[in-house]
């Protein structure tokens, strides 16, 4: 109750927008409290229309001019664009900022709004370094369109917090200095300044869902509710605790849950309830940086595997990954886990040698048998790295076993049985992963040895 009674106060709040302020004074120390914390450069997505363009001149005016890098992504989508990057040279070049201009080249097809986003976010990504931040010029009505639309997707807390101000994306930081300032406000500033800037005509088209928004369906709000861009941004930034909270506890099940081997514990997860068994999927997939898949997918994890006897293999798969049962576990898997292992390749056993196998990576150091890794003599030179061979045998304690079958004994998951790797020298199988050494290649303690090592991409690693 306390915490229902806390954002209802805090919905009432009254925030900056009920305020009178100084918009030149406000926005320039705004931006320096924003900032205080980047050490490098201020990388600007800088279109040339209004949003940015007053963005771009207020960090010149906060004091960061000789920090800012004005990047312009020509899209060439429309011919009426042909002009802007010369028109953002000569702006930036006014206000005495670096000014870079990357064009895309995109290919005629499907989906080619979406490609330009992403194509777009890369290249400004591509030039913004550990210690920098990229900067984005989205406002206070944007924010309120975003959630609009997410509303109508049906998106929950994540997806209702719409454009955080500040984050860590592919491993950058991004920021939005303008996500409390209303378009008026900057237009209002822009007048006031005398800045100039360019207007995209694909903005006027109410044939797309954000235009529509902007143009027909915001404004009949706000005839009705003056504050109605104001509450909704208000509305995404309590949907954004919220998100916080549920991913606290996603967080506290899953370190709860969590085995060894990275999968959850099915029984522990069964003892949940439907609510934070869902709420813990999407927080994994998160964390893993996959994209969640539709709820029905999700619910399908929750009715087929959470179902299925523990002597089944069942998964439930989309684009991006699956979830597998194995045993007690549930597991969820990117693409690089899934990938099999094949073929074979020659490792030299010397001081720093190293081969690569698909997803394998084996290294060699120097060091000394210890009974327990893969350590071979100082006599060999090579040696094979391979997938093991079909009905390959591996000779341990005087007996040769299948070793498909010594990993299926040892509990280790099917899809994993296909990745792991095999030592081979003069057709002869000498060590397995996960299983040891066979008999004719193990060493006396503390004898000089090859110690190998080995790494798969996005899964197991060992010695």
């Amino acid at each position: 109750m306390a915490g229902q009674r806390g954002l209802r106060e805090a919905a009432r709040q009254p925030d900056r927008w009920s305020m009178a302020r100084d918009l030149p004074t406000d926005l320039t120390a705004d931006l320096r409290t924003r900032l205080a914390g980047v050490r490098g450069r201020l990388v600007l997505g800088f279109s040339g229309g209004l949003d940015s363009t007053v963005l771009l001149a207020a960090l010149v005016r906060a004091g960061f001019g000789d920090r800012v890098l004005a990047v312009h992504v020509a899209h060439g989508l429309q011919a009426a664009a042909e002009g802007w990057a010369a028109h953002c040279a000569g702006v930036a070049g006014d206000l005495g900022v670096a000014c870079q201009s990357v064009p895309l080249g995109l290919a005629p097809g499907s989906n080619l709004e979406a490609r330009a986003r992403e194509a777009r976010r890369t290249a400004l990504l591509a030039l913004t370094g550990e210690a920098d931040a990229l900067l984005l010029a989205h406002h206070a009505d944007d924010q309120a369109e975003t959630l609009l639309l997410r509303l109508l997707r049906g998106s929950g807390p994540a997806g209702l917090a719409a454009m955080v101000p500040h984050r860590q994306y592919a491993g950058r930081t991004l920021i939005r200095p303008l996500l409390d300032w209303r378009r008026a406000e900057l237009a209002a500033l822009a007048q006031a300044w005398g800045l100039h800037w360019v207007e995209d005509p694909t903005n006027a088209e109410l044939d797309a869902n954000r235009n529509f928004l902007r143009h027909d369906i915001l404004p009949r709000l706000a005839q009705r509710w003056p504050a109605a861009a104001e509450t909704l941004a208000r509305g995404a930034r309590l949907q954004g605790e919220a998100a916080e909270l549920m991913a606290e506890l996603a967080q506290g099940d899953h370190d709860a849950l969590v085995k060894a081997d990275g999968a959850l514990s099915l029984s522990g997860f069964a003892s949940l309830s439907p609510a934070r068994r869902r709420n813990l999927l999407y927080g994994w997939l998160r964390a893993q940086g996959l994209q969640p898949p539709p709820l029905k997918v999700l619910n399908r994890v929750l009715d087929e595997l959470l179902t299925a006897g523990e002597d089944r293999q069942p998964q439930v798969a989309w684009d991006d990954g699956v979830f597998r049962r194995h045993r007690d576990g549930l597991y969820l898997l990117g693409p690089a886990a899934l990938a099999p292992l094949s073929g074979e390749a020659q490792l030299r056993l010397e001081e720093g040698g190293s081969c690569r196998l698909g997803p394998l990576q084996v290294s060699v150091q120097a060091g000394v048998a210890n009974g327990g890794d893969w350590c071979l003599p100082r006599s060999l030179s090579e040696v094979t790295v391979c997938a093991a061979p079909r009905g390959a045998r591996l000779r341990q304690g005087g007996m040769a076993r299948d070793i498909r079958e010594l990993w299926r004994a040892a509990g280790i998951p099917p899809w994993q049985r296909a990745r792991l790797p095999v030592l081979c020298q003069a057709g002869e199988l000498l060590a397995a992963a996960r299983i040891g050494m066979a008999d004719q290649a193990r060493m006396a303690p503390d004898e000089p040895a090859w110690v190998l090592h080995w790494q798969l991409d996005g899964g197991h690693s060992g010695l």
